[in-house]
């Protein structure tokens, strides 16, 4: 007789294993028609313009909704009053309609931005109780903007309102309108419209300075990307603004196209410095095969030379002064001791580049205002980078018995030209070359008075 052996496991009968809370959730079908009925269901009795019970509502309805799986649904929700579909078509609710405390209905009318002040501060309540959704109101909003090109004139004006007081309030970022400058927003001038209309909202509250930092933060500060292909000039940018009577946008424009020139240059100036590099050490290898001590005098007086040439240049270019450019140089020389992982690394490194390119230092500070604006830069760099603060002094002496700092601009600087940022510790340490200074000026003095 043989054995059947069975492979069957055993199992326990009439024990029902049971999913956790979150794996049903995760497993549950995405159902944003569902939501949305259900936001209507918890509002429907409620006074549109009482935003009070709104809000309260809302509030209550986070603890059965999942707030955080649509939250992208809820924040087209609360702007268009419907769910964006692919193509940009907003679809709203059979038996509804439009979500009557969307942006879109509450800044209806002849001055949008008192409904669109009601509908931040509605946004901002949302979201200090669930905060999670600012990140996702955040993200949601490009989707939004990405389809302006559909929307009506009207529906984009409201938008572009909202999203003015949104980012004034600080609630938003400048880092969504990027992605305004997408081929099929700019090229019928949809972009640029919704653009003006917005910034117009924004200055209401803020100055043009933080507009200014707000668009070089999100990297968007090259206005003329929002204007159509075919209008990408000055001329064209100038004549829209002076009609939409905002000239300051013109000078928001100069300033970022000379602060892209500045990058420009200082990019330039690292490549010439590394490119001396990278030949100065193929140098040093052949002479150390060679057993030639002498390694590449002339690299340095031709790297000097490329520098020079190149910062010249930009000056005319841009009709740029010393002050303003001495400064990137000087940026430009010092970025390969960046990467020194110790401060006596960096510190050799750095009086080696500032022996090795002092030539052009001095060449750009042929005037008191430069060598005071590079004094003041270095301090800063100084008070930045703590493995260059106890060595500031020593930086001083050195372009000094170079010839870049005269007497005069140190003394300057000392008495009255300083930043406050470290300024005690920093003085301290220029304590007696100044006062060495302020003696050998004293004598001439005296001098040409016997005389």
């Amino acid at each position: 007789m043989s054995a059947q052996v069975s492979n069957e496991k055993p199992t326990l009968n009439g024990v029902r294993i049971r999913a956790r809370k979150r794996d049903a959730k995760a497993q549950a079908k995405y159902e944003p028609e569902d939501f949305r009925e259900n936001v209507f269901q918890v509002t429907k009795d409620i006074e549109p313009k009482d935003y009070s019970k709104i809000s309260s509502a809302l509030d209550i309805a986070g603890n059965t909704l999942d707030y955080r799986r649509y939250g992208d649904t809820f924040f087209e929700l609360l702007v268009t009053g419907g769910l964006i579909a692919p193509g940009g078509v907003i679809e709203y609710d059979e038996d509804y309609g439009r979500l009557p405390f969307c942006l879109f209905e509450l800044a209806s009318g002849d001055d949008p931005l008192v409904g669109a002040k009601s509908w931040n501060a509605l946004i901002h309540k949302l979201t200090r109780r669930y905060k999670y959704l600012e990140r996702i109101f955040s993200k949601t909003s490009q989707h939004v903007l990405e389809n302006v090109h559909r929307y009506s004139e009207d529906d984009n004006r409201k938008l572009a309102v909202g999203m003015g007081v949104l980012i004034s309030s600080g609630f938003l970022t400048m880092e969504p309108l990027k992605t305004l400058q997408k081929e099929h927003l700019t090229k019928d001038g949809v972009a640029l419209r919704f653009f003006t209309d917005l910034v117009r909202v924004y200055l209401k509250d803020t100055s043009v300075d933080q507009l200014r930092r707000a668009l070089a933060k999100a990297r968007i500060d090259q206005l003329i990307d929002f204007f159509p292909p075919n209008k990408r000039d000055d001329d064209c940018l100038t004549r829209h603004f002076e009609a939409e009577d905002m000239s300051e946008l013109i000078e928001v424009h100069v300033a970022a196209r000379a602060n892209a020139e500045r990058g420009n240059l200082f990019y330039d100036l690292v490549d010439i410095v590394n490119d001396a590099k990278l030949v100065r050490d193929a140098a040093a290898a052949a002479a150390e095969k060679d057993n030639d001590v002498d390694v590449d005098k002339d690299k340095y007086k031709a790297t000097n030379i490329s520098l020079a040439k190149a910062a010249k240049t930009a000056m005319r270019a841009n009709k740029w002064d010393e002050p303003q450019v001495v400064v990137l140089v000087w940026d430009a020389i010092m970025s390969p001791t960046e990467s020194a992982l110790k401060v006596e690394q960096m510190e050799q490194q750095s009086f080696v580049q500032i022996k090795r390119h002092s030539p052009v230092l001095e060449l750009l500070t042929s005037e008191p205002k430069s060598e005071i604006a590079l004094l003041k830069h270095i301090q800063a760099h100084a008070y930045r980078d703590p493995r260059l603060t106890k060595y500031f002094g020593r930086i001083v002496y050195e372009l000094y018995s170079a010839d870049v700092l005269s007497d005069s601009a140190i003394i300057f600087w000392a008495s009255k030209g300083a930043n406050p940022e470290g300024k005690a510790v920093f003085l301290e340490q220029t304590r007696s070359l100044v006062r060495k200074l302020e003696t050998m000026a004293s004598d001439e003095e005296e001098d040409s008075d016997d005389e």
